[in-house]
């Protein structure tokens, strides 16, 4: 195990003397490893630019893109289909994969893995490696544009010049970590359970378990083991009950002016609310899926060719690779996914705008054909002049003319 790597079960830190982890150098410009980002890179598209209401089967299989691209999805995608979200209606389910906001990042995706009771907020960028692991543990809660960075590069110029290979090192998040928002992580660091980042925090060495780290660069400030419950003046349980708190009995218009609500927008608030939840449960959930179903096909390739993992195992389909063959990403391999409702939607206004476009030019020709027409007569000192338009018909010169 790695000298930074380990959290003492008291909650200590690591020997200080030991110094910080030494990393891995590798050739991050070698055309494999960059083959694997650009694969990676495709996997986050794809992710990113589904919606995020999507239905769980859909988030799950998308995120396993990124960090498992060679599984057997036929056997796996529809059993870690559980995500963090759908506990919340059912806590009887065990989550399978993290429920994360789009946009998502992540560089590799070879070596990150995520507890699947994990909740990762909008903006989140993992620098990940192909030689150090990224391990974020169960029921972590990670704020929004987090940065998670477990690559370096050496600190002089000549050996930056001369080598150009980067550095991987591991980065540890243990269990029940809250991560606020705007944190960076740097590599070779360990988070020890239990532990509270503050938000836009600089953490560049481990932090013990059960602890409160706040500062650039991040610093122990408190011990959370002794930390009594959190005090909260009141529980609402549904929207309703959530847009009524705090206001008095005989009025609900906080507001002034036209942005006042009453308490007969709020209720209907409440039902549209509840009827896009219904909408989503019936409908979308059946619609999203045979888009991904039809898109999707039987699933990617497997890994590009040159990272260790036979591209044909566990992966079936028309897609998928004999044993032992090595997929490069692009090669036709990797079938593209299924669009969701709102890129239907906004191909549908693109086609249109398009049509309309069209509609607008042909228009504007005319009429100023039009107009040159008739100002050129007017300077000749036409009193009339005539526009004659051929069109199909059945005359003695195969047309009829129109007298305009």
């Amino acid at each position: 195990m790695d000298r930074d790597s380990a959290i003492a079960v008291d909650g200590s830190e690591p020997d200080s003397h030991l110094g910080p982890t030494p990393g891995i150098a590798f050739p991050a410009g070698n055309d494999d490893f960059r083959a694997a980002r650009n694969r990676c890179a495709q996997a986050c598209r794809r992710f990113n630019g589904t919606p995020e209401d999507a239905v769980p089967e859909v988030r799950s299989s998308l995120y396993l893109d990124i960090v498992r691209p060679a599984r057997d999805r036929s056997a796996e995608d529809t059993a870690m289909a559980i995500t963090h979200d759908m506990t919340f209606r059912n806590p009887l389910l065990k989550a399978q994969t993290p429920f994360i906001k789009p946009p998502f990042f992540v560089d590799y995706g070879l070596r990150l893995r995520v507890g699947g009771s994990t909740f990762i907020n909008r903006g989140c960028t993992i620098n990940d490696t192909p030689v150090a692991d990224v391990v974020i543990g169960e029921r972590c809660n990670i704020g929004p544009n987090c940065v998670i960075v477990s690559v370096s590069h050496p600190l002089r110029a000549e050996e930056r010049s001369s080598q150009r290979s980067s550095i991987g090192k591991p980065i540890s998040i243990r269990d029940d970590v809250w991560i606020g928002a705007n944190v960076t992580i740097l590599g070779g660091v360990t988070v020890g359970s239990g532990a509270v980042i503050g938000a836009g925090s600089v953490v560049t060495r481990s932090i013990p378990a059960a602890s409160l780290a706040v500062g650039v660069p991040a610093r122990v400030v408190q011990s959370l083991v002794d930390v009594g419950p959190t005090e909260v003046g009141a529980t609402v349980s549904s929207l309703n009950e959530a847009l009524a708190y705090g206001r008095p009995a005989h009025s609900y218009t906080p507001f002034s002016g036209d942005m006042s609500m009453d308490r007969k927008e709020e209720l209907e608030l409440a039902r549209l609310v509840s009827n896009n939840l219904l909408l989503r449960n019936q409908h979308q959930h059946q619609v999203q899926l045979q888009h991904y179903q039809e898109g999707n096909g039987q699933g990617v390739a497997g890994l590009v060719a040159g990272v260790g993992v036979s591209p044909g195992a566990g992966v079936s389909g028309p897609g998928a690779a004999r044993s032992g063959e090595a997929v490069r990403v692009g090669s036709g391999g990797e079938q593209p996914h299924g669009i969701g409702i709102g890129a239907t939607r906004r191909m549908v206004w693109r086609l249109f705008r398009s049509e309309m476009l069209a509609v607008v030019a042909v228009t504007s020709v005319a009429f100023a054909l039009l107009s040159s027409l008739f100002l050129a007569g007017m300077l000749m000192g036409a009193k009339r002049f005539t526009v004659f338009v051929d069109v199909p018909g059945s005359g003695p010169s195969g047309a009829d003319r129109l007298l305009l």
